[in-house]
């Protein structure tokens, strides 16, 4: 039997589980003795995630003078970070993928099943050290975190 880490994610955190596959070998083959059980590890919650873009920055820092050319005055200019919010959703991922390097670079881990809402899967993958990458063997994108356990392996 293969220890396997199954982890369900969305930008806000994720749930780690340990699937416990209860096998024997009957001539040559090898039969589950039940179905598959879903042990809870860890869950991880970022309250970064869940906070508004204006709770984190003011719109009166930064304002610089556009340099309209008037002389004594012309409009200021914004000064904004256009690329907040994909700066921030980039940090969040990260964060998301050094939390699952922790879980499953776990020398008793052998295989990992990997579940992530479609618009962070592949940065989450990308994310991930090579050792744990290679130890995902199915990736599902879909956001499984308000999914019953007991559902959780119909997608896998």
């Amino acid at each position: 039997m293969k220890n396997t880490l199954l982890v369900v994610a969305d930008l806000g955190g994720f749930k780690a589980f340990r699937l416990h596959n209860e096998e024997e070998q009957i001539n040559n083959q090898v039969h589950l003795k039940r179905s598959p059980r879903l042990e809870f590890i860890e869950e991880f919650h970022n309250p970064a995630a869940h906070g508004r873009l204006v709770d984190k920055v003011s719109d009166l820092s930064g304002r610089f003078p556009r340099g309209t050319g008037l002389k004594g005055g012309g409009a200021m200019a914004d000064g904004e970070r256009h690329n907040i919010e994909l700066e921030s959703r980039k940090r969040l991922v990260r964060q998301l993928a050094q939390r699952v390097n922790v879980l499953a670079r776990s020398q008793d881990i052998e295989r990992c099943f990997l579940a992530a809402s479609k618009e962070i899967n592949h940065q989450l993958v990308e994310e991930l050290d090579p050792v744990v990458r290679a130890k995902v063997e199915k990736n599902v994108p879909a956001d499984l975190t308000k999914t019953e356990r007991a559902d959780i392996m119909s997608f896998f």
